[in-house]
């Protein structure tokens, strides 16, 4: 067990910190340490945070989910083939200079996003 002197400044302010933080949430930490000391505020901050860091868990799990499926479908979408991207890029590049306008050369990706079953 970590023992208050035996930590470094770094970690007490950091501790110091998140008693502000919890504190603020959840005032009856101030009576727990006027009787309970510093370790029974430890403990009731580790108990306390379970919920939230579970909660942030998924979170984080879900979207690497997403994140994966995103890349497999930009993997295998048409639009990754080297000539459905030529294509797409040429049409841009023309429509920029026509334009002048990023907005106006971009719409002309769409119809490879939108149709993008019948280019392959």
């Amino acid at each position: 067990m970590i023992k208050w002197e035996e930590l470094t400044v770094y970690q007490k302010a950091a501790f110091w910190i998140a008693i502000g933080v919890v504190g603020w949430f959840s005032p009856e930490i101030a009576l727990l340490f006027h009787f309970g000391g510093i370790e029974v505020v430890f403990a009731f901050i580790a108990i306390y945070s379970m919920p939230i860091i579970r909660q942030l868990q998924s979170y984080l799990s879900k979207a690497r989910e997403i994140a994966r499926l995103v890349y497999c479908t930009c993997q295998t979408s048409a639009s990754a083939q080297p000539k459905v991207f030529f294509v797409q890029a040429a049409f841009c590049t023309a429509a920029f200079m026509l334009t002048g306008s990023i907005a106006f050369s971009a719409m002309y990706f769409m119809p490879g996003l939108v149709l993008n079953g019948f280019l392959t």
